[in-house]
């Protein structure tokens, strides 16, 4: 199950780094208002699932007794 959720969040983070980056790109000039409030929540959503991915990808630390 963790394997599945991990695969989950690395796919969305690149589709949501693709449309970033498609945004940036291409039609940074012409955002308006809506635009740039579009753009900023895929940026949310992109942190989001990059560090859910980063937690979920992290082995837990070895404890030496």
């Amino acid at each position: 199950m963790k394997r599945i959720a991990l695969i989950f969040c690395i796919v969305l983070s690149l589709i949501l780094f693709i449309r970033i980056f498609r945004i940036l790109w291409y039609d940074f000039s012409r955002l308006t208002d809506y635009g740039f409030g579009y753009l900023a929540g895929s940026v949310i959503l992109f942190l989001l699932f990059a560090s859910f991915s980063y937690l979920l990808a992290r082995k837990p630390a070895q404890r030496d007794n």
